[in-house]
């Protein structure tokens, strides 16, 4: 067995580690932090032992008991992963279809689902020339889909700047996902002429749900208006709704408001409990509930996030358990954090990663260890009632970093009805 350490560590006096997988800081020591930096996926625990045996100035047999026990606490707090073959060397030779930037994590809401909170939103961000250089490699790679995100993008007094030079290179797709409070006529305007998508958050079909969503009094209004103005110079504009239990029950009504302010594009997508989200883990729909939503939606034609493919009967054909076990983070899509960080999607924003200041985006997209170790996954690497699925053509095992948050991106996916329905019928024990 192989592990990789997955987090980031912050030198100074100290070693420290954010854990997001239960928002918690820690601290490890000097032998701690070497033990670490050989935890790349690329040796075994006893390897890692001969290795540091004679710093440590002990004998092979009690290197290995110390770093198996300190291996255990990594990997039991969620942040080592462990797999049999080391990763693969192969490099990847086309860019991503889509790259997710989150331009800036700060925000002028205090939404109960985001997926950062305060630990994200202290760290420095990309100035408004490393934005351009960035964009520059994105379209020169040759990057088909671009969307611009946050926070709250428009909080960037540069946004509009970077939205134009982006559009002058005419991706065939150029977005931006907003919470549209701060659209105004002046903005609408200009957002026509970037030839641009823009996805507009609503949450509730009332100005007291969306509110209370949001955290902000006024929110629901905001957008609204913002909606209204974008309309009126024929921006394509959509709206999407994360469901919680605090809304579910309203979506129908939030569909009817859209449908009145004849809007068509809408969608659906769930929470991922990571960051405030996390915190506010009540809110996040049962398995059960979320494919009755699901279903409700694909009655109506409506995409939604999740395994909506299990409604129909799977393949007929036997699984290739040698066949990719991978989703789309790392493959054909990435996600790009407001400091520069490169990661497989964004809701592994807490993870080691290349950053755009030290390398150019071509040789991270095609050298990143951690975007390796995602991309090559393959399905006999899933595990539990996963594995024997007869989706996991389909799934793969479910997304990973819902698999990631409960401390093993191989695990069985908990937030999957089937998955879910199998182990409450043995008993009630998870798999």
């Amino acid at each position: 067995m192989f592990p990789f350490f997955l987090l980031s560590i912050n030198k100074s006096d100290d070693y420290h580690i954010y854990n997001p997988v239960d928002n918690h800081g820690y601290t490890v020591n000097y032998w701690g932090y070497r033990i670490l930096e050989y935890c790349d996926g690329n040796h075994s625990s006893h390897e890692i032992a001969q290795i540091l045996a004679p710093d440590f100035m002990i004998t092979e047999n009690e290197a290995q008991d110390y770093i198996s026990s300190f291996l255990e606490d990594m990997t039991k707090w969620g942040m080592l992963s462990w797999r049999n073959q080391i990763i693969d060397p192969i490099s990847i030779e086309k860019p991503p279809e889509t790259v997710f930037w989150d331009i800036t994590a700060l925000c002028n809401q205090q939404c109960i689902h985001c997926y950062y909170n305060e630990k994200i939103t202290a760290l420095p961000e990309l100035s408004t020339d490393q934005c351009k250089r960035l964009v520059d490699e994105l379209a020169f790679y040759g990057v088909t889909n671009l969307v611009f995100s946050g926070g709250e993008l428009f909080l960037r007094e540069d946004i509009m700047e970077i939205l134009n030079y982006a559009a002058d290179y005419d991706f065939p797709d150029l977005s931006i996902s907003t919470n549209g409070t701060l659209i105004n006529p002046k903005i609408a305007k200009e957002l026509k002429n970037c030839n641009v998508n823009i996805q507009v958050s609503i949450d509730g079909d009332t100005a007291s749900l969306h509110d209370q969503v949001r955290g902000v009094d006024g929110s629901f209004e905001n957008a609204i208006q913002g909606i209204k103005l974008l309309q009126k110079e024929n921006v394509p504009v959509s709206v999407c709704t994360v469901a919680t239990n605090m809304n579910v029950k309203r979506i129908p009504a939030i569909i009817e408001l859209m449908n009145h302010i004849n809007l068509e594009n809408y969608r659906v997508q769930g929470l991922m409990p990571i960051g405030r989200g996390m915190t506010n883990d009540k809110i996040k729909l049962t398995p059960t509930r979320m494919k009755q939503l699901v279903q409700y939606l694909e009655s109506r034609s409506i995409p939604v996030s999740s395994y909506n493919f299990t409604l129909q009967d799977p393949t007929s054909y036997p699984v290739d358990m040698n066949g990719s076990g991978a989703c789309a983070a790392a493959t054909s899509s990435c996600s790009i954090t407001p400091g520069g960080n490169v990661l497989p999607c964004v809701h592994f924003w807490g993870l080691k990663a290349d950053n755009v200041r030290d390398h150019t985006f071509r040789w991270i997209w095609e050298n990143s260890s951690i975007l390796r170790y995602f991309r090559y996954i393959s399905l006999k690497e899933v595990k539990g009632f996963c594995r024997d699925c007869n989706w996991l053509s389909a799934c793969h095992g479910g997304c990973k970093a819902e698999n990631y948050l409960t401390g093993d991106i191989f695990g069985s996916n908990y937030t999957c009805w089937v998955a879910d329905a199998h182990w409450r019928s043995n008993s009630g024990k998870k798999i």
